[in-house]
């Protein structure tokens, strides 16, 4: 657009030099119709729309407009002659980089809506026809899958086969561990480049829109390769994170860690990378923090009011020292602080624990022999890359490792079901092919201490 207005304008200044003053007039409205063009642009939606958070009575929209303004989201019950519910309306600005978050609230329990998006004046920039928006599953549902991965590098892997087999699978929601996008820059207007970028991809954009997801970052999304702590624009990391996705997060004004459940499954992301090295360990004296203090607080608190069978640990980071030499963003380098954990854990009889991690570019299932802390044997399962070359360099052997590959494409699968008196967790890693290169499943007796 401003290459045309300055051609133009240039153009007419030379006819007028000519002495072409017909031309000079004509050339000149041109060049009026284009400044105004923006403002005359039919307004539409960019990227999105995406599901986000979501639970029993509330629903989580992101997407982004093309031009600022008021944008309305429309509800209605899918089945039966309800009316609409009250709209919900949120403002594409230019300083929130045109993004809209939409927060639905008061909805019942596992119910469908129709849904569509125009803009306050009532032109439609997403018409009603997509798969009904869906609240969540009672805390009490016998069931839920939740699909977790890490490291989708979509510049030098466009085509991702991976989504197609996470659509196909139908899980209640999709945790992204990091590196989603890989952006490598602590600059403001990058970031959201590379975010827009990464939303573009077909496979990507598909699963988002079709399922609730939930982000967390690692080191590329944080701030570059292995990077970790107080770094040089931090604020932006976390502002365009929050732009750019639509989930709650429990830090106020620092980090990105949070909550939430399906059914027999609760899920705790936890943020490695914004409060590493910040002061001393809550979890161990003397020793150097990677949570923080408030977070460390927040993760306890969560933990002992949570009432579902199965408890995920979720970070970024791998929550073991197996990684290639010379990398220290890994929780072994924080092995104090975890075992501090483990130790609190065991201490208060917190039961089903698991841990996921990713960014190591290795799918892998480790058997932490750590019931001397915990109480029982804690699970860890690596499900890294979504998309992106697996790195040989990480496959390094520790205690515990049951199972080791490298793919291209993987995700990871949880499954937790409840049965009269059998409750239990199954874990698939599934490839972008479609073979289900490891199932193992863990009854909940063997997660909890012996009595």
């Amino acid at each position: 657009m401003l290459w045309w207005v300055s051609w133009i304008a240039l153009a007419g200044l030379l006819c007028l030099w000519k002495n072409k003053p017909t031309w000079t007039v004509l050339l000149m409205l041109c060049w009026l119709l284009l400044l105004l063009a923006p403002h005359t642009m039919t307004p539409s939606l960019t990227h999105g729309p995406f599901r986000g958070h979501t639970d029993t009575d509330s629903i989580m929209v992101w997407a982004r407009a093309s031009l600022p303004g008021r944008y309305v989201l429309h509800l209605q019950p899918a089945l039966g002659s309800e009316d609409p519910l009250a709209p919900v309306v949120d403002e594409a600005t230019k300083a929130g980089d045109l993004t809209l978050h939409f927060h639905v609230e008061g909805l019942t329990s596992a119910t469908a809506y129709d849904w569509w998006i125009s803009t306050e004046g009532g032109k439609v920039v997403h018409p009603r026809g997509d798969a009904p928006l869906v609240t969540s599953i009672r805390d009490n549902a016998g069931s839920a899958t939740i699909a977790f991965g890490s490291c989708a590098e979509e510049r030098r892997f466009p085509d991702q086969a991976i989504w197609g087999q996470l659509l196909a699978r139908s899980p209640q929601a999709i945790v992204l561990l990091g590196d989603t996008p890989y952006i490598d820059s602590r600059k403001r207007q990058a970031r959201r480049l590379r975010y827009q970028e990464f939303y573009s991809n077909p496979g990507i954009r598909a699963a988002l829109r079709a399922i609730p997801n939930y982000t967390s970052w690692d080191d590329h999304d944080y701030a570059a390769n292995d990077q970790y702590g107080d770094i040089p624009n931090a604020q932006y990391a976390r502002e365009v994170f929050l732009e750019y996705h639509a989930q709650p997060t429990a830090a106020e004004d620092n980090g990105i860690y949070l909550r939430f459940r399906r059914g027999p499954m609760e899920v705790f992301m936890v943020d490695p990378r914004t409060f590493a090295n910040s002061g001393e360990s809550p979890l161990a004296p003397g020793e150097r923090t990677l949570l923080g203090a408030k977070q460390i607080s927040w993760l306890q608190e969560a933990l002992l009011a949570s009432t579902a069978p199965f408890k995920v640990l979720a970070s970024g980071m791998v929550w073991n020292e197996a990684v290639r030499r010379n990398k220290s963003d890994c929780w072994g380098t924080w092995m104090a602080e975890r075992n501090g954990l483990l130790r609190w854990i065991g201490e208060n009889q917190i039961e089903g624990v698991v841990l996921v991690s990713g960014d190591v570019h290795r799918v892998r299932l480790i058997m932490h022999p750590v019931a001397e802390l915990a109480g029982y044997v804690v699970p860890e399962l690596v499900s890294s890359p979504l998309a992106q070359n697996p790195l040989e360099s990480n496959k390094v052997a520790l205690p515990g490792l049951e199972f080791d590959a490298g793919e291209h494409e993987c995700v990871l699968l949880l499954e937790a079901t409840r049965l009269p008196g059998r409750d239990s967790l199954t874990a698939r890693f599934v490839t972008g092919d479609g073979r289900e290169i490891m199932v193992r499943e863990f009854p909940a007796e063997t997660l909890r201490k012996a009595r």
